[in-house]
C-alpha cells in the first residue's frame, strides 16, 4: 500500500498530510521559507492547544475546579488559585501594574519548581549514586568517585566573583572544561538524532508515500 492506493480514505489522507508537511519542512533546505514559516506557526499552534488542553484536563479541572465544587467553603486557598488563574488568563487586557502580579507569581513559581526539580531530581540522585555501599565492586566505587569529582568540579565552574586560590581556580577551570565537553557531547547526540529523523522521513516518503522501497 502507498499514499496513492491506501486501504481506506482516512489512512490515505493521513499519509498525504504527513508527506506534504514533510516536503514543506524539507523545502526550507532549498530556500522556500514562506511555507516553512507556515508550518512553524502550525506546529506552535498545535503544541499550544495541546498544552492548554493538558493543563485544563490534568491540572486545573481535577485539582482546582472539582475541589472548589466539592468543598469550596473549607478550602479558601483554592479560591486564591482560581483568582490567579483568571488573572493570568486576562493579562493582555489588564493594566500593566495589575498584570505584573499574576505574571510575577507564575514566573517565580515556575523558576522555583525548575530549581527544586534540578536539585531533587538530578543533583541529589547523582550524589546518592556516588556513595560507596557495602558489597560494591572496586570498579563501581571508582566510577562513583569519578562521577562525584566531575559533579563537584562542574559546580565549582559556576562560582564567579568569589576570591579563590590557585587550587580552586584550577578546579573551576577544569569544571568549565568538563561542562564544555558535556555540552559538545550533547550537541553531537542531537545532531545524530536529527540525522536519524531525516533518514526516517526520507524512508517514509519513498516507502509509505511513493511505495518505491519496502
Amino acid at each position: 500500500m502507498t499514499g496513492f492506493f491506501g486501504e481506506d480514505a482516512a489512512g490515505t489522507a493521513g499519509t498525504w498530510v504527513a508527506a506534504i508537511a514533510t516536503l514543506v519542512v524539507l523545502g526550507s533546505l532549498l530556500g522556500e521559507r514562506r511555507l516553512f514559516g507556515w508550518s512553524q506557526h502550525l506546529l506552535a499552534g498545535l503544541a499550544t492547544g495541546f498544552l492548554a488542553l493538558l493543563a485544563i484536563r490534568e491540572v486545573i479541572a481535577p485539582r482546582l475546579v472539582d475541589p472548589i465544587i466539592a468543598e469550596g467553603a473549607a478550602r479558601p486557598e483554592l479560591w486564591a488559585g482560581a483568582i490567579l488563574v483568571a488573572a493570568a488568563a486576562t493579562v493582555p487586557w489588564l493594566p500593566r501594574r495589575l498584570a505584573a502580579v499574576p505574571i510575577s507569581v507564575v514566573v517565580g513559581t515556575l523558576a522555583a519548581f525548575a530549581l527544586g526539580g534540578a536539585v531533587i531530581g538530578t543533583i541529589v540522585p547523582q550524589l546518592d549514586a556516588t556513595i560507596a555501599r557495602p558489597g560494591a565492586t572496586v570498579a563501581g566505587t571508582a566510577a562513583g568517585a569519578l562521577a562525584a569529582t566531575a559533579t563537584g568540579l562542574v559546580l565549582l565552574g559556576f562560582v564567579h566573583g568569589v576570591p579563590r586560590g590557585r587550587i580552586l581556580t584550577a578546579a573551576a577551570s577544569a569544571g568549565r572544561w568538563l561542562l564544555i565537553v558535556g555540552i559538545g557531547a550533547w550537541l553531537g547526540y542531537l545532531v545524530l538524532s536529527r540525522l536519524v529523523l531525516l533518514v526516517d522521513r526520507l524512508g517514509f516518503l519513498l516507502g509509505d508515500w511513493l511505495g518505491l522501497v519496502r
